[in-house]
């Protein structure tokens, strides 16, 4: 009888006649199909908020890589902390993608760093703290002169006519030579007369060495020049 009258009504006012007689509360729950809805025609304001947040809101792991462009992830959409050493890849990081002073000694953990990781000539003396490096960080024979000495260099030594078991002192200006320095010096190449000659190096004030020259037989020994190499280690 209520499907006869309400399909009178229809007939007679049209559907704004039906909109009026039927509410809600009045179709039975789960009568309504898609089949019933018309395209388009269900809005925002249609839905409760439930069903809004629902449907706006992105399912957890339903969004991979294949979904995602190249670059289109910023920093602005990552949550704090949400990147760590477990969701990077390894060896995925390079210099480029590190801001400057961004990894400071709490980020990296001990023996994390070894020589495969540093470029040549990228550890300067302000990125080392002070006796931080013993023997067991230096490479067997790695070190020369010039890596100790706090200053090194070339000059010549002029050695007059030397008599037989005499010897002759000459002095030289070098900078950052103090007394009580260590001075080690050598011949450049093999035109010294090792088997009549000797040499001893001493500082003797600042700024100033004194190479001493021996006749070491009893033949006197000519006048001449030789190159010598200087290194300074300091106290």
């Amino acid at each position: 009888m209520l499907v006869a009258l309400l399909a009178l009504f229809v007939a007679l006012g049209g559907p704004a006649e039906a909109a009026k007689l039927v509410r809600a509360k009045d179709i039975k729950r789960g009568a309504v199909g898609a089949k019933q809805i018309k395209n388009r025609s269900v809005g925002v304001r249609d839905l409760s908020r439930g069903a809004v947040s629902y449907l706006t809101t992105t399912p957890a792991r339903s969004i991979t890589e294949p979904q995602l462009g190249d670059r289109v992830v910023s920093a602005r959409a990552l949550a704090a902390g949400s990147v760590s050493s477990a969701t990077v890849a390894d060896n995925a990081l390079g210099a480029l993608d590190l801001a400057p002073n961004s990894v400071g000694m709490e980020e990296v953990t001990d023996n994390a760093i070894g020589a495969p990781e540093i470029r040549t000539n990228a550890v300067g003396a302000s990125e080392v703290a002070d006796n931080s490096i013993d023997g067991g960080e230096v490479i067997d024979g790695g070190l020369t002169v010039r890596d100790i000495a706090k200053k090194s260099g070339p000059f010549q030594l002029q050695v007059n006519d030397l008599l037989g078991e005499t010897c002759r002192a000459s002095t030289f200006a070098i900078d950052d030579a103090a007394a009580g320095d260590l001075v080690l010096v050598a011949p450049r190449t093999t035109a010294w007369p090792g088997d009549r000659l000797s040499y001893t190096a001493n500082t003797t004030g600042e700024n100033r060495i004194r190479v001493i020259a021996c006749n070491i037989g009893a033949a006197p020994v000519p006048a001449a020049t030789y190159d010598f190499n200087y290194a300074l280690l300091g106290f």
